[in-house]
């Protein structure tokens, strides 16, 4: 595959450029939905700087982590470092960068807009990826593979008022196979949100959303049905911030809700339903131009809903750490400190562990970034033990080759250990992914996505291999 796609970009690059890439560029553009080429005529205006400039080190968000640490598979309480590893389907290069932006969604940095009467400022934006998985429901053995196409179109409404900022996000991310039509999805996301600032030391943010999801079969540890777990949710979240950006500290204030029902496969899921309520305090204090120590605390309660559950409990964090931008190409920030998982059913053993959350950017070249991420932290069950702790370490580079290739490489290392299963149960999973992008236009890029993940266990028929290939087109206006 490499050399056919070394091939493909050296014609285009040294043989005739003008032409092949003319004709390239209407092939692709015919590709995208019709909608997405009848905004493109419309009256577009640049993105505006504040919802795309980089944020510094010490910005409001800056405590949060900004490497590539995947997500949760839709884990139904607090954020952990459990992943499922599938291929983002958001972006090629896979994440935007950070922006200066509280709650409020965030747009990509070279999109422009379509500005309405009433001053709202549409951000639309296409993906489609065609690729295959080898193994599309994680088997030990016996894995089926499956040819697919994945699609996630996304707007993003924007509203500025004196200062204020306020955004409507709506996304969707689809997925059919061509040979397991029960694995096929269609997951989508509504989000409202609004960054207010009051005053030079005083600001917030709030949001509300809602989410249709699923977890993929053999994503997690519950009987594997015909289908998806198709789960739906309702959020809420709020952030309260007091200390000017160059004050010699800073509070923030973090308050959130989420609540969780699955939709099927009930039998295995009721006992998945949850309601989670959170909130979260830290102080920032300087210590130099660039560097501020902080101190956190974060509550979250959990409470499963089925009469059957057992897993309901509250988690509590404390962190200490630094958040720092040592030059113009590092930044970083490191929490470090103790978590406690304490189960309200009577002898359940609880989790009373080190923890910490730890993201460093470097640019040795203005065109090249390497980002090294780890983070650990015990996460609730999901059909196995009394609870899963995550240790994570995630390590990518970015380089930009020219102005229009782009690549970035990235390795994960994920160990979970599960307590409470009568033997001990350790898996290791290994991710290693490759994108190449290619910017055929300023609005449009192709590209190819690969990710290859390796799982061993030492509980037969815990562990597994699956490589996904992905090329994929992605569009904005």
């Amino acid at each position: 595959m490499a050399p056919l796609i070394g091939r493909g970009l050296y014609s285009l690059t040294f043989k005739g450029i003008s032409v092949q890439k003319k004709y390239l560029t209407l092939l692709l553009a015919g590709s995208l939905p019709l909608f997405f080429g009848a905004v493109a005529h419309a009256q577009t205006v640049e993105a505006k700087p504040s919802a795309a400039v980089p944020a510094a080190a010490d910005d409001d968000s800056s405590y949060q982590l900004k490497g590539v640490a995947p997500k949760p598979s839709g884990s139904a309480a607090q954020q952990a470092a459990t992943a499922n590893y599938e291929l983002r389907g958001t972006s090629i290069s896979g994440a935007y960068a950070a922006t200066q932006t509280i709650l409020t969604a965030p747009v990509e940095p070279n999109a422009a807009a379509y500005k309405t009467e009433s001053g709202v400022y549409l951000y639309p934006s296409a993906f489609v990826g065609y690729g295959y998985n080898s193994n599309v429901a994680t088997a030990s053995t016996n894995a089926a593979g499956s040819g697919f196409i994945n699609m996630a179109p996304e707007l993003v409404a924007e509203l500025k008022n004196r200062g204020d900022r306020y955004t409507a996000a709506v996304a969707m991310n689809a997925t059919r196979y061509f040979d397991s039509a029960a694995d096929n999805y269609t997951n989508s996301d509504l989000q409202v949100a609004g960054d207010n600032y009051f005053s030079s030391r005083a600001r917030a943010g709030w949001s509300v959303g809602y989410v249709n999801g699923s977890d993929p079969r053999g994503s997690n540890n519950r009987p594997v049905g015909n289908e998806p777990d198709r789960w739906h949710s309702a959020n809420l979240n709020a952030r309260l911030i007091y200390g000017a950006q160059e004050a010699p500290g800073r509070f923030e204030i973090d308050l959130g809700n989420q609540a969780k029902s699955y939709d099927n496969n009930r039998e295995n899921t009721a006992v998945a339903d949850v309601n989670v309520g959170s909130y979260a305090g830290r102080f920032f204090y300087r210590l130099g131009t660039k560097t501020m120590a902080l101190v956190e605390y974060r509550n979250a309660r959990a409470n499963y809903t089925s009469s059957l559950a057992t897993d309901s409990n509250v988690e509590r964090r404390y962190y200490a750490g630094l958040t720092w931008e040592a030059t113009a190409a590092t930044t970083g920030i490191v929490k470090i400190g103790q978590m406690t998982k304490d189960f309200d059913q009577a002898g359940r053993s609880a989790y009373n562990g080190g923890s910490w959350e730890a993201s460093v950017r470097w640019l040795p070249l203005s065109y090249s970034m390497v980002e090294f991420s780890t983070n650990r932290s015990a996460s609730d069950p999901v059909g196995f033990g009394s609870y899963q702790l995550n240790t994570a370490t995630n390590l990518t580079w970015s380089h930009k080759w020219t102005s229009f290739l782009t690549s970035r490489a990235g390795l994960g290392l994920l160990s979970t250990g599960y307590s409470d299963v009568g033997a001990s149960r350790t898996d290791n999973t290994t991710n290693t992914t490759f994108t190449l992008e290619y910017q055929v236009l300023r609005w449009l890029k192709m590209g190819v996505d690969i990710g290859l993940t390796d799982r061993s266990s030492n509980v037969t028929g815990a562990d597994f291999k699956r490589n996904i290939t992905m090329f994929t087109l992605n569009a904005t206006l």
